[in-house]
């Protein structure tokens, strides 16, 4: 491996947040607003990870942004899924790894459904969230929504519930999703236990479950996994969830089983000074520099 390729697309696409605040299509321009402030710290095109003690050397790393996806019906959603999977798709016929710059959550069925075409074996999902998103149809969102991409996928050949981990979830839900958590074999891993079993830990169990019998691993950043206090420009918050730390450290420990990643419902909108932007840009670092690590300095190739 010569160099890591991550390819950056942004779904400017809000039009399913029938249940939280809209104002999430314009979190990828505002993400990359604050990972230019922070990678203008650059030298010698390195970076330095203040947190690990090393830097991260991008002439070993081709990021490559491919804009938005400005051309995406919004009369209906599903035609508008299967538009921004064409362009995810291209991405990775370029040889690039998806990074996917949301857009409200139901983006991520375009992700799952590009990721479903292109891959030639079984697909794991890690998904951080703070909602199960297990909703079988909405008479307000239909089918193809942010609360229900998760169901979508299991519904997919190569999505087994078994090799789903949701983390995050928390709060008060439908009694139909403890149903089918139950029946299917998905697994749930909520703040509470993360915080009682620490986040290295909970990333090998992660790690272990979704990789089980697969070829690909999709993940998945929800924003509002984290605690209200840390995000405060969300679609939809929820008390006591993950701390920053706790979900930085399992997505550079993730980072290198990972073949395609989104960030969404950052929401400008509901933000204060683009804070949340700016705790989503940290994240999409620390996912770069845990691939990074793994890759170049764990092998001895830095």
């Amino acid at each position: 491996m010569d160099k890591l390729k991550f390819g950056m697309i942004g779904l400017n696409y809000d039009t399913e947040a029938g249940r939280g605040w809209p104002g999430a299509r314009y979190a990828p321009d505002s993400i990359r607003k604050m990972l230019s402030g922070i990678m203008n710290r650059m030298e010698e095109n390195k970076l330095f990870d203040v947190c690990n003690n090393y830097l991260v050397d991008y002439d070993k790393i081709d990021l490559k942004d491919f804009g938005n996806t400005d051309n995406i019906v919004h009369y209906d959603n599903l035609q508008a899924q299967k538009d921004m999977a064409a362009e995810i798709k291209k991405v990775m016929d370029e040889g690039y790894k998806p990074l996917i710059l949301g857009g409200d959550h139901s983006i991520t069925n375009a992700g799952f459904m590009a990721m479903h075409e292109k891959a030639d074996g079984k697909i794991g999902i890690i998904d951080f969230d703070a909602h199960l998103d297990l909703k079988v149809e909405s008479p307000v969102q239909g089918r193809y929504s942010g609360s229900s991409e998760i169901r979508r996928a299991t519904e997919m050949d190569k999505y087994d519930p078994k090799n789903i981990v949701e983390i995050g979830p928390r709060g008060y839900n439908y009694p139909e999703h403890y149903h089918f958590i139950k029946n299917s074999g998905m697994t749930i891993i909520t703040p509470k236990e993360v915080y009682a079993n620490g986040a290295a830990a909970t990333a090998e169990k992660i790690k272990e479950i979704v990789t089980d019998g697969t070829d690909y691993v999709y993940m998945t950043v929800d924003i509002d996994a984290l605690d209200m206090a840390y995000a405060l420009g969300s679609g939809g918050q929820e008390p006591a969830g993950l701390n920053h730390f706790q979900l930085s450290d399992m997505i550079r420990r993730l980072a290198p089983v990972v073949d395609a990643i989104d960030f969404v419902e950052v929401n400008p909108m509901t933000d204060h000074r683009e804070l949340t932007s700016h705790v989503a840009a940290n994240l999409i670092l620390d996912y770069i520099s845990g691939a990074y690590y793994a890759a170049f300095i764990e092998q001895g190739r830095s």
